[in-house]
């Protein structure tokens, strides 16, 4: 029977005859020669830590060879499921990753089995999937299977759902539980949120499951007011990690350890599908390799090694987030199969590390600074986008045009008017009387310029 999850030993042992991290292999190890290297596979913490953190760009040139090779011996085309990572919050080229199939479908299984551990899924759920299916994006699948396996009964809606057919799919199965991306989730909120209440009062969604983006407080509250106040959990994962881990507060909320004032959101894991570190950079310069680890507790930067992918290994990944590492609270230990228990830790993300920052005119923006700031109560804002560009007709001219969609006014009378919002924003990007700073208020999240992977309103697009 395969394995479920490998050791950190056999998970280097590939990763030595892997072009992603020995470029003098030409083709990853066909499945024969996997089996035969890890056969005896052996590693030292010495070894593990020799391998040098590596990001998005140090493997996406191999992937673009490989993907691009069809000669037969060419394994890393071969019985391989696929997925993109479309690029992150810059909106960067695009990345194909490929795992082999079987991999995937026990990756599948045993995160669903993690969902159903922690008490996410019932076998009574009925569950409407309104994920999109977008170029080469696998949400809409993954999900499905992963909530499948954890024993719900999945309906799937797709991206070419309007919100109206499914607010009547949502009546008609009486379906209880509904995930998607945060983008949909909104979209088809705000729907619901004008219709007439006695159709509103057949909507009896008491579970949502989010994913792909960061949950504003904003989006949280329009949620629990429209669908009158659901459990809300989330699932994290990446085309690179597969989707590994899962949040429910109801958990690990006010856990003994975990500083609650801080912003972040707690994550369940179980160790033995995922090596985690929490490192911190080697000196203040913000260009200083990732190499010192921090004491439990205390947050860096997080950096993963799968240890449920083998042939194409996934050894000290820089995941671009910001987190910390903590036992499984009390809370959570009485509520989960003790046999489980021992496996689990608690993964808490603060959100992406500061390097992920953007220069406009003479002046540097920190996005965690950017994204803290909208979510300024008055405000009133669900959504927000950043366009960088050039001015049209004006040489050599830096534009910047800020999006925003905002909630209701007239179901919430605390929110600043636009035109006093306006000057805020003006305010807080240091550019009151600029003509080439915009502030646009949207009517809907089509209005945004939207990825061509998972259709995610990405957040800062510079076109420059």
């Amino acid at each position: 029977m395969a394995k479920q999850f490998y050791t950190l030993g056999e998970v280097l042992a590939v990763a030595r005859n892997h072009p992603f991290y020995n470029r003098d292999v030409k083709y990853p190890l066909s499945p024969k020669e996997v089996l035969s290297v890890t056969s005896a596979a052996q590693s030292s913490d010495d070894e593990f830590q020799q391998y040098p953190i590596i990001d998005k760009k140090n493997i996406f040139s191999v992937i673009e060879t490989l993907a691009a090779d069809d000669s037969p011996e060419n394994t890393f085309r071969q019985s391989s499921y696929t997925s993109v990572t479309g690029g992150g919050w810059s909106r960067g080229v695009p990345m194909l990753f490929l795992t082999d199939s079987a991999e995937n479908r026990r990756q599948r299984e045993s995160i669903g089995a993690l969902i159903e551990a922690v008490g996410i899924v019932q076998p009574t759920d009925w569950i409407l999937n309104i994920h999109v299916s977008g170029y080469l994006y696998r949400s809409l699948d993954l999900l499905t299977d992963a909530l499948e396996y954890a024993g719900g009964t999945i309906l799937c809606a797709g991206g070419d759902m309007s919100a109206e057919l499914a607010t009547k799919t949502l009546i008609q199965y009486r379906c209880n539980f509904l995930t998607g991306p945060v983008t949909e989730l909104i979209k088809l909120s705000r729907h619901i949120s004008g219709l007439p209440s006695e159709i509103r009062s057949q909507v009896q969604i008491t579970k949502i499951l989010y994913t792909s983006e960061p949950l504003l407080q904003s989006q949280r509250s329009l949620l629990m007011e429209i669908f009158n106040s659901p459990a809300i959990y989330s699932g994290l994962g990446s085309a690179e990690a597969g989707f590994w881990a899962v949040s429910n507060s109801q958990l690990t909320d006010h856990a003994e350890d975990v500083d609650t004032a801080e912003d972040g959101a707690d994550f369940i894991y179980d160790t033995r599908t995922m090596h985690v570190e929490i490192l911190t950079r080697s000196s203040p310069e913000g260009n200083s390799p990732l190499n010192q680890p921090v004491a439990e507790g205390k947050p860096g930067a997080i950096v993963l090694t799968s240890l449920q992918r083998l042939r194409n290994p996934l050894v000290r990944y820089n995941s671009g987030d910001i987190g910390s590492l903590h036992p499984l609270p009390a809370k959570a230990q009485t509520q989960i199969a003790p046999e489980r228990v021992p496996y689990l830790r608690l993964l808490r993300i603060y959100g992406r590390d500061k390097q992920f920052s953007f220069n406009w005119g003479s002046n540097y923006f920190h996005y965690d600074t950017i994204h803290k700031m909208m979510q300024t109560e008055e405000f009133g804002i669900l959504q927000w986008q950043i366009l960088l560009g050039w001015e049209q007709g004006v040489q050599g001219v830096e534009s910047m045009e800020v999006r925003i969609l905002r909630e209701s006014s007239s179901t919430k009378d605390s929110i600043l008017p636009e035109d006093e919002l306006e000057a805020q924003i003006k305010f807080s990007f240091l550019v009151i009387t600029n003509p080439y700073f915009r502030v646009v208020i949207v009517n809907d999240v089509n209005d945004f310029e939207r990825s061509g992977t998972g259709r995610k309103v990405t957040r800062v697009v510079d076109r420059r």
